[in-house]
């Protein structure tokens, strides 16, 4: 009965977070003189398809942010409505560049449209509608800013009926001219412009014709990816990331000391089961879903809902209420701690100890994924089993052999400690999670575990010893409270830090363009940037900006990773934001993309799916060079130091510019 209570909590917190995290931004006022909005929808009456034009006009002195920033909320978006009979096939993709502008003590990088701007997007009309009669309403949600401050943001309406022009493709080209760079910066992304040399002219990015060189765990033996998704299942047990699990199941091994060698295989086959199911999971949502490894993370509600059981488990540890899985946790003393281990509870760590690996990566796991994905189904979920069994294979090992079981102490006080402390590390965990979900939910976060301690408290009062009534009562009465603080928090609150949140930032970017347009900076001071002086100048990654930097001749590193992502963050310290790295990526006038995965990026994902990494597994690194940026160089896995990076940065070669003033050094 209390198990599934405690199931039915789980499932609430996820239910509140799923409709608290659905709200969008209300219209804030009527600005139409700021930003005026037209539209046009262009069709093929034989295909039912065509292409919609939205075009803003913006106010001089004002400008909207672009519809891809690293700051979401910042971001322009249009909608338009699905009633009419017209349903947008693909993204909106803009026809005239986002200026570039950066905050550089806030450590913002901000895109910017100026004047006008026009996006397009393809749409399929629906086949009982006669394209001659459509009517399409949307609007663009975008927020109007100028040097001296912003404008709330608002909702811009616009209304268009079908053209009488055919429109004859509707995929933006990306021909590979020979423009001149003269002025790229006012070019349209659908155009490539080169560089004034012949050598850049020859080849120009094309998305469609990206070159890359086969992985060899592609034609790999079906045993060798099998052998090395075994292995990397094994490696994933050292990751720090599982370390709060893997300190409870020493415990366990503790209680386990003594049992007779049947129980404890039982029980170490149970944990495993619980790490192999958790992988069949993961292998359901890549074969249904399209899901590569860790991508659950990118969800708010994923992340919300994992903070809260995991928050949970910590109370628990911790001795304010025991969790209702026979085993799982004593809450007691020495003696209720040596109660032995159920199955349900080495089952359920199992599953606990996979979900808080998956934010970590291992060596061979990004290629037998990346292999699995591209199989038929039955050979990707056999992969993802093949590292289950790897990461449980230690404790089957154990299980078979039980003697291994002596070098741990016999259970006792020290048991209390233990658990205790790995209670703490399951809070610090609750304090990774909070790190990259957005801000604005930080707060509304907090104030819902506020909510879940007083509820595990109120049931930890009841004694085990008390009735099913007394039990119940005591649940129902504290899940109640739970759901009134969470749609309290996810609801009214959200919306309120989240509003302030923007307020701030909008003072901020005005107070920081007063002063750098005004006096301070004009009589010599400049402002300061808070930028560590080994961290490289980063900027956004959009399909544009990568179209726009190797038109122009320049050689283009893009960093994939995710702020969930550890072994991304190891890399960043160890490999790329330091000295070496950044003095030869300014030394050859490269560009450094970060395609950031911490929340949804369906760009980011095209372009990993392009690059041939079908898992969309991260860390994972893309050079392209600037005389032959559809040849990019690739790089995954853990890195120990910067030579990897380095290496394959001069394999890349430098930026024409630096080629060209080599050459006239070299001319004189």
């Amino acid at each position: 009965m209390r198990t599934l209570l405690a199931f039915v909590a789980v499932a609430c917190i996820a239910a509140i977070v799923d409709c608290q995290c659905a709200f969008a931004f209300d219209q804030h006022g009527d600005q139409s003189q700021l930003v005026h909005v037209d539209a046009e929808l262009v069709v093929d009456t034989n295909m039912k398809s065509g292409e919609l034009l939205v075009t803003a006009k913006i106010q001089d002195g004002y400008h909207i942010y672009a519809m891809k920033q690293a700051k979401p909320f910042l971001a322009t978006q249009i909608s338009v409505d699905q009633s009419s009979g017209v349903s947008v096939s693909g993204e909106f993709v803009a026809q005239t560049p986002a200026k570039r502008h950066h905050e550089p003590e806030l450590n913002l990088e901000l895109w910017e449209h100026e004047g006008q701007v026009q996006w397009r997007a393809p749409v399929v009309i629906q086949d009982e509608r006669d394209a001659n009669n459509l009517k399409v309403s949307g609007c663009v949600f975008a927020q109007a800013c100028s040097s001296e401050g912003c404008s709330s943001p608002a909702k811009y309406q616009f209304v268009t009926r079908v053209t009488d022009e055919v429109t004859s493709s509707l995929s933006v080209k990306h021909p590979a001219s020979s423009r001149s760079s003269q002025n790229s910066s006012q070019q349209p992304h659908d155009e490539v412009v080169t560089a004034n040399s012949e050598s850049y002219n020859e080849l120009a990015l094309d998305f469609s014709q990206i070159d890359v060189q086969a992985n060899a765990a592609n034609s790999a033996p079906l045993m060798v990816i099998l052998s090395m998704a075994l292995l990397a299942g094994f490696i994933l047990n050292f990751m720090p990331c599982v370390l709060p699990v893997i300190g409870l199941k020493v415990m366990a091994f503790a209680q386990q000391a003594g049992d007779s060698r049947t129980r404890v295989f039982a029980l170490n086959l149970s944990y495993a089961l619980g790490i192999i199911s958790f992988f069949i999971v993961l292998a359901t949502m890549a074969v249904f879903l399209g899901m590569g490894w860790g991508q659950q993370f990118s969800s708010v509600t994923f992340n919300i809902v994992l903070a809260s059981v995991v928050f949970m488990f910590a109370l628990s540890f911790l001795g304010v209420w025991e969790i209702p899985i026979p085993g799982f946790v004593g809450t007691g003393g020495a003696n209720d701690l040596a109660q032995k281990e159920g199955a349900g509870g080495a089952f359920s760590k199992g599953v606990l100890t996979t979900v808080l690996a998956t934010p970590c990566s291992g060596p061979l796991l990004g290629a037998a994924l990346t292999w699995a994905v591209t199989q038929p189904p039955i050979l990707t979920y056999l992969v993802f089993v093949c590292v289950g069994l790897g990461m449980a294979s230690p404790y089957l090992l154990l299980g078979a052999f039980p003697s291994l079981l002596t070098m741990i102490p016999k259970p006792g006080n020290w048991m209390i400690t233990f658990k205790q402390v790995m209670g703490l590390m399951m809070l610090a965990t609750v304090v990774y999670v909070l790190s990259f979900i957005p801000i604005p939910y930080v707060l509304p976060m907090v104030a819902f575990m506020v909510a879940l301690l007083a509820a595990c408290w109120w049931i930890g009062r009841v004694p085990m010893t008390a009735g099913w009534d007394t039990q119940g009562s005591a649940w129902v009465q504290a899940g109640a409270f739970a759901l009134v603080v969470g749609f309290v928090s996810f609801g009214g609150l959200h919306r309120i830090m989240e509003s302030r949140f923007q307020h701030a930032v909008d003072r901020e970017l005005a107070s920081r363009r007063l002063t750098v347009d005004g006096s301070n900076v004009a009589s010599g001071h400049s402002v300061a940037s808070t930028r560590d002086n080994t961290e490289l100048s980063w900027q956004p990654y959009s399909h544009a900006a990568l179209m726009q930097h190797t038109g122009e001749g320049k050689t283009v590193l893009v960093d994939f990773t995710a702020d969930w992502c550890l072994t991304c963050k190891a890399n960043e310290a160890i490999a790329l934001n330091t000295s070496s790295t950044k003095r030869f990526i300014e030394a050859n006038d490269i560009v450094t993309l970060k395609a950031d995965k911490t929340q949804d990026a369906p760009e980011v994902d095209e372009l990993l799916l392009r690059l041939g990494n079908k898992s969309r597994s991260i860390p994972f690194y893309a050079i392209f060079p600037a005389r032959r940026p559809n040849k990019p160089i690739l790089l995954d896995g853990l890195f120990a130091s910067p030579e990897p990076i380095l290496s394959a940065l001069e394999k890349g070669g430098p930026s024409q510019r630096i080629v060209q003033q080599r050459d006239r050094r070299f001319s004189r």
